[in-house]
């Protein structure tokens, strides 16, 4: 019989190929009825009182969109994608908050529906009968596309190196599934286990998925587990707290000089791993503030044409009891994108000149700051 675990795979990798060829679909369409616009205001209004994370500001929102369709600017928006963009271009002006977004897509939503209600009767399904005839694909035939594609990636690990000084340097695009990203995280930390310093470049992480963020971040803290940060789901009523690992793969990277390198587009998980970094004190961050984007969304249906991105989860630092949202990371050395790694490495030299009581040492970081300085980037 099919598994429980290789239904949800196939699952997981065909509404993945739905999202990647939704930019390329087109839909049949009639004019926009004024009635469906109100229909979608009045969901959208609803949804928001029921599950959007920033509960103080659900009143301002809900009348600001009531005073804007009293208004008769939608009046004239006869096509639905218009119709959509509006929404969202209000949903996002009204609240500062650029994780809404409203979508027009009847093909995605039926997929949706479709594949849940039949992932549904799979799981509930209890006849062994279906084993061999119904399906031929066993569980070794089966391809996981997510993770060969991690893995063709090195699970977003694109640079590991060794700077001149002994000084680490990470390049880190995304952020895997730990199950899958482990291996490759502790075989980078013991590769740079022996260096004296090391730099994180998150300048093109676009986020991933948790706990690989705190499980990167339990090399730089003692064993004993810290709290690295709490959640608060709106819909569940629920606050849950992630902790530091008492056990990783390698040794603890302690009491060196840590960099993070971010840029604007630094977006989610990343920032959640340079805040948690910066406000422990664990890291120096240089660059540009990041896109400041800490609420998780879901996306909830509104009828058979429409969908909404809601924000639902809003995070809360053990340290500032509060997130990143709409403020970004706060860089404590401002840099260009192109100037970030230059400037965390002479910053790294200038920590080792410090700390070395070696007059070889402190020649050879003097005149690799010169190098440095003297070179184009």
């Amino acid at each position: 019989m099919i598994s429980k675990k290789t239904i949800l795979r196939r699952f997981r990798f065909s509404l993945l190929i739905v999202l990647i060829l939704l930019p390329l679909s087109t839909y049949t369409q009639k004019s926009l009825p004024k009635n469906e616009k109100k229909t979608v205001i009045t969901s959208i209004k609803e949804l928001i009182d029921s599950n959007y994370v920033m509960v103080n500001l659900i009143e301002t929102i809900n009348h600001s969109l009531d005073s804007i369709y009293g208004s008769g600017k939608y009046s004239s928006i006869s096509k639905h994608e218009d119709f959509a963009k509006t929404l969202t271009e209000d949903l996002v002006k009204i609240s500062k908050d650029k994780h809404f977004k409203v979508q027009y897509n009847p093909e995605l939503i039926q997929s949706r529906r479709e594949w849940f209600q039949r992932q549904q009767e799979l799981l509930e399904e209890d006849d062994p009968d279906i084993e061999g005839e119904q399906e031929n694909e066993s569980d070794e035939e089966y391809i996981d596309w997510n993770f060969w594609y991690a893995e063709k990636e090195n699970f977003g690990f694109e640079k590991i190196e060794i700077l001149d000084g002994n000084i680490g340097y990470v390049k880190l695009t995304f952020w895997q599934p730990l199950d899958w990203v482990r291996a490759t995280m502790d075989a980078t930390m013991g590769f740079v286990a022996n260096t004296d310093a090391l730099i994180i470049d998150l300048t093109e992480n676009q986020g991933g998925y948790s706990p690989s963020d705190s499980y990167l971040g339990s090399y730089f803290f003692e064993e004993n587990p810290t709290k690295w940060t709490s959640s608060f789901n709106r819909p569940l009523g629920e606050t849950s707290d992630v902790f530091t690992f008492q056990e990783i793969g390698g040794d603890r990277y302690l009491n060196k000089p840590i960099f993070i390198l971010v840029s604007e587009e630094t977006f989610s998980l990343a920032e959640q791993f340079a805040y948690s970094m910066k406000h422990f004190k664990k890291a120096i961050i240089v660059g540009q503030n990041t896109a400041g984007a800490a609420h998780a969304i879901d996306f909830i249906e509104i009828n058979d044409n429409f969908a909404i991105q809601l924000p639902i989860v809003k995070h809360i630092h053990p340290v500032t009891k509060t997130d990143w949202e709409g403020i970004g990371v706060i860089p404590h050395r401002n840099a260009k994108v192109d100037e970030a790694l230059k400037v965390a490495y002479l910053a790294a030299l200038d920590k080792l000149l410090v700390n070395t009581e070696y007059d070889k040492l402190k020649e050879k970081y003097s005149t690799l700051k010169k190098e440095i300085n003297n070179s184009k980037n």
